[in-house]
């Protein structure tokens, strides 16, 4: 149902990041850890629950790499600025330390993608005697199979092959899969299984005593962008469904000032083919596509100017499980 790439670039994140590090309302509080160990918290949204974000990484397996990381908490519509347009978190790598971008809320989507960013802090802490980083952990890499999927070149250490064959991204995901099997974004590999899940933990330093706190359901995900669209122009959300039965809606408004006659397109894409598609004609300021049963793939939304002039537009794009 969300997107899950976290980390379309680290360069940009850490340079938006830097460029908001002194934003109006910040807050940096701490708590600890079961073991005593500090957890920072750089908060720059309203009526966040550091606590629960506290709870989640007692409950996770990790070390004293906990130290070296702040997670900074933002509203939702501030993700895409700090960490690429179709990232849902982030987290960027730093001389002493790392930060997370993740956004505030308090559901099974948060959660998980939470962890998935403190996997990529965590796999930074480990090496795996040999192998270039991002890599893992070295039960890990060898459970995984990763020496023969990096000679096969089924997966690379970079984003070469996409996003969900990234080695670092699928250990981000097994990470998190570990504590909370919600959704898993690599559809060409298996979550890990039990054997897999016990060796990670076992080598972790044990499953931890604290309790993963109550979180409740995902809901929608929801995607909102406003600008200038310049003359033949056009503006794209990409987003993925990461299983079957999504349902897509997607809302553009664009305004009234043209002339006569088609002004904009909009439509919606995945895995190459255009699922859905709306043209603007006089009249028509707003149009929506509503599409059920996608999933999952690689999509985007996009909206198109069909004219000679600037227009101001309103998108908004919904993904949701079919119930």
């Amino acid at each position: 149902m969300t997107t899950r790439r976290r980390c379309v670039s680290l360069l940009v994140a850490l340079v938006a990041a830097l460029a908001l590090a002194t934003a109006a309302g910040a807050e940096i509080v701490t708590r600890a850890d079961s073991d005593g160990r500090t957890i920072i918290f750089d908060v720059q949204a309203q009526g966040v629950d550091v606590d629960w974000y506290a709870a989640l990484l007692r409950a996770a397996a990790h070390g004293d790499e906990i130290t070296r990381v702040t997670i900074r908490i933002v509203p939702e519509e501030d993700v895409p600025i700090l960490c690429g347009a179709a990232a849902a978190a982030c987290y960027s790598p730093g001389r002493n330390g790392g930060r997370i971008v993740v956004p505030a809320g308090k559901d099974l989507r948060v959660a998980s993608t939470f962890l998935h960013e403190y996997g990529h802090h965590l796999d930074r802490a480990w090496s795996v005697s040999g192998v270039r980083e991002l890599n893992g952990t070295p039960v890990w890499w060898q459970l995984r199979g990763m020496a023969a999927l990096v000679e096969q070149r089924a997966v690379a250490f970079d984003y070469s092959r996409g996003w969900n064959r990234s080695v670092g991204e699928v250990f981000a995901e097994d990470y998190a899969w570990i504590h909370i099997p919600y959704q898993h974004a690599i559809p060409w590999l298996a979550p890990p299984d039990e054997t897999l899940r016990t060796a990670l933990f076992a080598e972790l330093g044990g499953q931890p005593t604290a309790q993963l706190p109550e979180t409740p359901a995902a809901g929608p995900l929801v995607i909102n962008r406003n600008g200038t669209l310049a003359a033949k122009r056009s503006q794209v959300v990409p987003f993925g469904l990461l299983g079957p039965g999504r349902r897509v809606t997607f809302t553009a408004t664009v305004d009234r000032s043209t002339r006569a006659g088609t002004r904009a397109r909009m439509d919606v894409t995945c895995n190459g083919t255009r699922v859905a598609n709306q043209t603007f004609t006089k009249g028509r300021a707003t149009r929506t596509i509503n599409v059920p049963n996608l999933g999952p793939g690689e999509c985007s939304a996009r909206l198109v100017s069909t004219t000679g002039v600037r227009l101001t537009y309103t998108l908004r794009l919904q993904l949701a499980i079919e119930t």
